[in-house]
């Protein structure tokens, strides 16, 4: 298991520029630092991924969780709160621009990940730039052996906590909440029905894309 010598390492490699394998409660994750446009741009050459695609903004800690949820209307936050931390990505406006490396080509949006976690993980407390630890259209990394080599290659830290539950998170849009719209169920995730029972249960409405 991860231990808080390990996850401190990471912490400072990713805010020196490094890139970090990291776990969530769904599949495994290649992360920058936000705040570092070093790794930013040593995760997309990575990947392989245009700098046009948006990348998920990942937090382990409540506080940074907060801190996203912060700029956004009530509503929205309450559809957020509903479903985070939790094994969904939920698309809100990011008003502020503070997370606006990781929107691609679309600024004013971010997609926030916040996983059930617990732990010496938690250490890691700092806002990361975040997409799957594969190739690009390749499969949802349940574990170290399903990382492609290339990426090991690449000098990574890697951070293992076993096999996880192997399905990449449900994606819901909430950013048509806050004009009286619904939220848009976009990837269903490995429990489609529970997300859209915890929205309903918060008084919001759901549609399927």
């Amino acid at each position: 298991m991860i231990g808080p010598q390990e996850v401190a390492a990471a912490r400072t490699a990713l805010l020196a520029g490094g890139l970090a394998i990291v776990p969530t409660d769904t599949v495994y994750g290649l992360v920058a630092a936000l705040d570092s446009p070093q790794g930013i741009d040593a995760l997309y050459a990575l990947k392989g991924r245009p700098r046009s695609q948006p990348c998920q903004v990942l937090v382990y800690r409540e506080e940074l969780l907060a801190e996203a949820l912060a700029p956004l209307d009530e509503l929205t936050t309450r559809a957020a709160r509903a479903l985070l931390p939790g094994p969904v990505t939920c698309i809100v406006p990011d008003r502020t621009g503070r997370y606006a490396p990781a929107t691609g080509d679309q600024p004013g949006a971010v997609g926030i990940r916040a996983p059930w976690m617990d732990g010496a993980i938690l250490g890691l407390d700092i806002p990361m730039i975040a997409t799957s630890a594969n190739d690009p259209r390749g499969s949802d990394p349940a574990a170290f052996d399903d990382i492609p080599v290339r990426l090991w290659n690449a000098g990574v830290i890697g951070l293992n906590m076993g096999r996880l539950p192997g399905t990449a998170s449900a994606v819901v849009d909430l950013r048509g909440i806050a004009r009286g719209g619904s939220a848009t169920l976009i990837r269903p995730g490995a429990d489609p029905v529970g997300v859209s029972r915890r929205l309903e249960s918060a008084g919001i409405a759901v549609a399927e894309q």
